[in-house]
C-alpha cells in the first residue's frame, strides 16, 4: 500500500519523451498532474483508457451528458485506431485540442466534425457534433442562430465554395477564420 502513490507517477524518460514530441505543449509537472487524473480512470491492471472508461471521465467534467461528444473526442485521440487510448495518445490529444496554434487546432477540429473520416464534413455530421455539445453543456446555439441545423445551413452556405453539400478540409481551412466559432465552440469549458 506503500508504493500506491509511486504508482501514480509517470516515468521521468516518458515525461522527457513526451515534452521531446512537438505537439506537447506542457511541463514535467502538468504532466504528472495529468499522468495522476488519467490513472484515476483506468481499472486495476489497465494502463489503456477504453471508450467506457474515457466517456466516463468527460460526463465527470460536464453538467450534461457528454457521452455523445466524448465519443468523438475519443476517436481523435485513439491515433493507432485500437480503440483504446494510452497516456502518450491522452497527452497529444490534448496538446491538439487546446493548441495556441491555428493551423492544428483547425486540423483538430475538422477532424472532430469529420465522423467517418471520409476527408468531408457533411451537414449531419457538423449537425451531430454541435447538438452533442449543446448536450453535455447544457448551451444552447448562440443567439444568431435558431438551432443546431439552422448554425450547420449557415455554416455551409460561407464554407461550401462548391456547393456539393459537404465541407472539404481545405474548405475549412480556408473558411475557418470566416466561421470561427466552428473551432471555437469545440473548446468546451465545463467551468464555463
Amino acid at each position: 500500500m506503500g508504493n500506491q502513490s509511486s504508482k501514480k507517477q509517470i516515468n521521468p524518460k516518458t515525461i522527457a519523451d513526451l515534452r521531446s514530441h512537438i505537439d506537447v505543449e506542457f511541463s514535467k509537472e502538468e504532466i504528472q498532474d495529468w499522468y495522476k487524473d488519467f490513472r484515476q480512470y483506468l481499472r486495476h491492471g489497465e494502463t489503456e483508457l477504453d471508450k467506457t472508461a474515457f466517456i466516463k471521465v468527460y460526463n465527470s467534467l460536464f453538467y450534461g451528458d457528454a457521452s455523445e461528444f466524448a465519443e468523438q473526442v475519443f476517436r481523435t485521440f485513439d491515433h493507432d485506431g485500437n480503440n483504446s487510448v494510452d497516456f502518450k495518445e491522452f497527452i497529444l490529444g490534448l496538446c491538439l485540442s487546446g493548441s495556441e496554434n491555428a493551423e492544428k487546432k483547425i486540423k483538430w477540429a475538422f477532424n472532430m466534425y469529420d465522423i467517418d473520416q471520409d476527408g468531408y464534413i457533411s451537414k449531419e455530421e457538423m449537425t451531430h457534433i454541435l447538438k452533442a455539445i449543446c448536450k453535455m453543456t447544457g448551451s444552447k446555439i448562440p443567439p444568431e442562430f435558431k438551432s443546431p441545423e439552422d448554425m450547420t445551413e449557415k455554416i455551409f452556405k460561407i464554407l461550401d465554395n462548391n456547393s456539393d453539400n459537404r465541407i472539404s478540409q481545405q474548405e475549412f481551412i480556408e473558411g475557418a477564420d470566416k466561421v470561427q466559432i466552428l473551432v471555437d465552440i469545440l473548446q468546451c469549458n465545463p467551468d464555463s
